[in-house]
């Protein structure tokens, strides 16, 4: 029994032996099996991880492009658009229904509208003086040809400018609009104006010192007749005692009659009038004289006195009323050294300065009307003065009388050149200022400043 037990116990260990050498041999399997699987993992993982940071290192080298590429087109914008804001000219970009997509530094220079305040609203929105329609953009677009439109005025803020307008059609793949382009030609108007009523005035001068010539032959022949009269109606000529007592005439009782009938009066008044007319021709061959435009030394004084002996006689002739009681003063500083100028060039302007004040003060009714003419040493300047107790001029009026065509005068008073011309004669001509101060019901006061030497006279005087 014993043995039959310690068998059994035997064979149960040599079982137990046999399951834990299969168990061990399955772990083996299982551990080899288990290595062998996380080898193969952490290959894989491996590759992934070369994979990712390959993609990671590509993704970063395009990023950097993308950022290089990004800041050169910043640049490349900034730079276009500082180019564009350079530029005088006024540039809008627009779409072609007018939604505005661009506005240059000169658009908000001369509308006092900033870029963001225009983007995207309509020009005539924005810009409504401004003669660009819809129209004209299309167009531009469907002819893919420029329209231009020269010498446009504009009035913008109480301020007149001509300009010239062009706007250019812009095709692209992405975008279709257009570009207007404002140029701002106001001085070249100025000067075209200018120079037009220049020639037209060389020819009136031309015109006029013909007839005048042709009056001082006529005229010199009335007054020697006159001379000859009186001096043949003189009692106490010797002459004229033998001719009345041959006739019989007693020449005291013929001279007495004169005298009661005002004949000799009548004589005098019509020599007096004969040299006055003599005067006149005179002045106007002086003033149309186009021999002496270049800057000589001039005496101011002189032709500024000139200047209003032309226009006393002027007034009396076209303003008879006023030249009754009309009272100028000259008021001139006696150290006034000669100065470079063109004298009938100045006796244009201070003529013409003379007219409108005489003009102004008709239109006043003042009851004590005077005209100032004055001259003051101001070194290293000359100044002349202009003033008058007229009508006056407000603010608005005044910033715009030296514009070409601007005029208060009804249609054929007057042409709207005359100041125009003096401010280029003093500004261009002679290198001075011309200025004005008014006061509405007041009175107006020109002030012209010369310099005493020319720009080219100074840099010759300190070489």
């Amino acid at each position: 029994m014993l043995i039959t037990l310690l068998i059994a116990i035997t064979a149960l260990e040599a079982a137990f032996i046999t399951i834990l050498l299969r168990n061990r041999k399955r772990r083996k399997q299982a551990m080899h099996s288990l290595h062998a699987t996380l080898g193969m993992l952490e290959q894989r993982l491996a590759a992934r991880t070369d994979s990712w940071r390959h993609a990671s290192e590509t993704l970063e080298q395009t990023e950097q492009r993308h950022r290089i590429t990004t800041a050169l087109l910043n640049e490349t914008k900034e730079y276009l658009n500082s180019i564009i804001n350079s530029m005088p000219s006024i540039m809008i970009g627009v779409t072609p229904s007018g939604h505005v997509t661009h506005w240059n530094a000169a658009a908000e220079l001369s509308t006092g509208i900033r870029e963001k305040q225009a983007l995207g609203f309509l020009l005539h929105e924005v810009y409504k003086e401004l003669p660009v329609t819809t129209a004209m953009i299309d167009e531009a677009i469907a002819n893919s040809e420029p329209g231009t439109r020269e010498n446009v005025k504009i009035e913008h803020l109480g301020n007149i400018r001509y300009v010239d307008i062009t706007v250019y059609p812009l095709h692209s793949l992405e975008l279709t609009g257009a570009v207007i382009r404002i140029d701002d030609v106001t001085l070249r108007q100025k000067l075209d104006s200018m120079m037009l009523q220049n020639e037209k005035l060389k020819s009136l001068g031309e015109l006029a010192a013909g007839m005048a010539h042709e009056i001082n032959n006529p005229l010199a022949a009335i007054l020697q007749s006159l001379q000859n009269v009186q001096r043949r109606l003189n009692p106490g000529q010797a002459g004229n005692r033998a001719a009345a007592s041959a006739l019989g005439l007693d020449i005291n009782l013929l001279h007495a009659y004169l005298e009661a009938r005002d004949i000799n009066r009548f004589l005098s008044g019509m020599e007096s009038a004969g040299h006055r007319a003599a005067e006149i021709v005179r002045h106007m061959l002086e003033f149309s004289r186009s021999s002496s435009r270049q800057l000589e030394p001039t005496n101011i004084n002189v032709v500024a006195h000139a200047s209003v002996e032309f226009m006393r006689n002027a007034i009396e002739l076209s303003m008879p009323g006023l030249f009754a009681r009309l009272a100028i003063r000259e008021d001139y500083d006696a150290n006034l050294p000669p100065i470079p100028a063109s004298g009938i060039e100045l006796q244009q302007v201070l003529v013409n300065l003379l007219k409108n004040a005489a003009q102004a003060i008709q239109e006043a009714r003042r009851d004590e009307p005077l005209i100032r003419i004055s001259t003051r040493l101001t070194p290293p300047h000359v100044e002349i003065r202009v003033e008058d107790n007229g009508i006056g001029m407000n603010l608005s009026t005044s910033r715009q009388i030296f514009d070409p065509f601007f005029t208060t005068k009804t249609v054929g008073q007057g042409t709207g050149l005359g100041l125009s011309i003096s401010h280029f004669i003093i500004n261009q001509r002679h290198h001075g200022r011309i200025e004005v101060s008014s006061t509405p019901n007041v009175g107006t006061t020109f002030i012209l400043t010369l310099p005493l030497q020319q720009p080219s006279q100074s840099l010759e005087k300190n070489r």
